[in-house]
């Protein structure tokens, strides 16, 4: 080494807690060898969060940790919080094996360790995931989840409201009898599959609620478990599949309002008009039948339970009608439910064009499978529990990513749909990589939180606007070329009956 860069260590310059017969000596003198870089960085490493940290929300590792079991330490290294931390990793790097992992988890800033500590074995970590468990995973996303779209600075909302969107999806698992037994298959011979049902704010693609089950669970059944996510403000769209009478009163009754769509038969909902309004929409009656009745008696298991109350909802009646730049056109028919019973202040054809936002979920779910995941590639996980655990972490990553588009876009108030997500999600990785000290020197930079914002502001934005379409299955993908759309909403008239008002007798 140069002169101008050793350092002697005298017996005068070392502090007097280090002297011989202190524990700490030998670990003290061994970092001031190493040199001023390493010394300084080491000085403010005890204190600062690493970057997955920071784009959590505050302290939310530490919180949903204060609620796992007692007591979880495979080894002095890696501790709970040391076990998040290398399992959000890998779910960041899905194509990085645990060695890889491990070494980039252990380099990271936060962790309190001895020069010379052994970074552990896969087998270490694949232990400690077990004892981890799926809950705690489950709590950082809901905790992270709970942020307000206004926290990042962000108010995008259509009328007051904020829009959402529910729905389901699957992921690929590994092909093994024990989660085949834990997850189902949809026909012999396939990949096993869990299922994802979830609740997704429009504007900026994160997530505020999931449920995950095994394939025959169902989107209806999993979606039931999001009803506490439904609060005062949000007005939530959902697709012609999630509508039962008894899910529409429990969900409007959290004080959310919804905008769902129903199916086209006059007899497939409980639907009668009370009145058509100016606009074109009616008010309209859900009223449960015998039949209705008697089928959820026989699901719930409850004989006796009474019919569900009369109640007053908005159908909203239209035709959309999708022309190509080439000159070929779609007319779809679509009948939404809304519990915005005003047609003044929200208009039916402003209603119907706000309906197109429940695809920003589908968007969402492509941004979860093909970019965070990676296209074709089933969850790693060979047990239900760490196929649980790693479908919660990609959730969280995927928040985590959404969450950096969000706050960069907020500082410079533009729309977050701006800003392409598989690039901000290119820059965490590199950034986190960043973070990993120098092998020779062990410097490391300053907390990249604000370059990366200025890295996300300066990327190529999307174009704001554009209207495209493309073919549905791919087989029309092969086909037919994405074209540019323009689409033209008609507001109809419903095929329902009126409602009796005569009393029944």
């Amino acid at each position: 080494m140069p002169a101008k860069f050793a350092m002697v260590i005298t017996p005068a310059s070392t502090p007097p807690a280090l002297r011989e017969g202190d524990s700490g000596a030998a670990e003290m003198a061994a970092r001031i060898a190493s040199g001023p870089g390493f010394w300084t960085g080491w000085l403010a490493e005890p204190g600062r969060q690493g970057l997955l940290e920071e784009l959590l929300a505050a302290d939310v590792i530490a919180r949903a940790l204060r609620e796992a079991p007692p007591g979880h330490k495979y080894d002095r290294v890696l501790t709970a919080k040391m076990t998040v931390i290398c399992v959000l990793v890998a779910c960041l790097f899905p194509g990085a094996g645990y060695d890889t992992v491990l070494a980039t988890a252990f380099g990271l800033p936060g962790p309190h360790l001895r020069p010379g500590t052994e970074v552990p074995t896969g087998a270490a970590f694949s232990q400690a995931r077990r004892l981890l468990g799926e809950q705690v995973m489950k709590k950082i996303f809901e905790l992270d989840a709970a942020a307000d779209d206004a926290d990042l600075g962000i108010g995008l909302l259509w009328k007051g409201l904020e829009v959402t969107a529910i729905d389901g999806t699957t992921m690929e698992l590994a092909r093994n009898d024990v989660l085949e037994d834990g997850f189902g298959t949809p026909a012999e011979g396939a990949r096993p599959l869990l299922r994802v049902t979830a609740h997704v704010r429009t504007a900026t693609f994160r997530w505020i609620g999931a449920a995950i089950g095994g394939y025959h669970d169902g989107e209806n059944a999993l979606a039931d478990q999001l009803e506490d996510s439904f609060t005062p403000g949000i007005l939530n769209l959902a697709d012609r599949g999630f509508f039962s009478m008894h899910r529409w009163i429990r969900f409007s009754g959290t004080g959310a309002d919804l905008a769902w769509r129903v199916k086209n038969g006059a007899k497939s909902v409980p639907l009668k008009t009370l009145e058509t309004l100016p606009d074109g929409s009616e008010l309209v009656m859900l009223h449960e039948s015998d039949g209705m009745r008697a089928r959820r008696r026989k699901e719930a298991g409850d004989l006796r339970a009474a019919r569900l109350p009369d109640t007053i909802a908005r159908l909203v009646t239209f035709t959309i009608t999708a022309t190509t730049r080439s000159g070929r056109t779609k007319t779809t028919r679509m009948r939404v439910l809304t519990t915005l019973l005003d047609h003044e202040a929200h208009p039916a054809r402003e209603i119907a064009a706000l309906y197109a936002e429940r695809w920003q979920i589908e968007i969402a779910f492509l941004h979860l499978k093909k970019t965070v995941r990676g296209p074709r590639r089933p969850l790693r996980g060979q047990s239900p529990e760490f196929a649980r655990q790693e479908a919660w972490t990609l959730l969280l990553i995927h928040n985590i990513t959404a969450t950096a588009s969000a706050r960069a876009a907020g500082s410079a108030g533009i729309d977050p749909g701006l800003i392409p997500f598989t690039a901000v999600l290119g820059l965490i990785r590199s950034h986190v990589a960043a973070e990993t000290p120098c092998r020779h020197c062990g410097h490391r930079p300053a907390s990249p939180l604000a370059s990366l914002n200025t890295a996300i502001l300066a990327l190529p934005r999307h174009r704001q606007g554009r209207q495209r379409t493309s073919g549905r299955t791919a087989a029309e993908r092969r086909t037919r070329h994405t074209e540019e759309v323009t689409y033209t909403i008609d507001i109809t008239k419903s095929n329902l009956p009126k409602w009796d008002t005569t009393p029944e007798t």
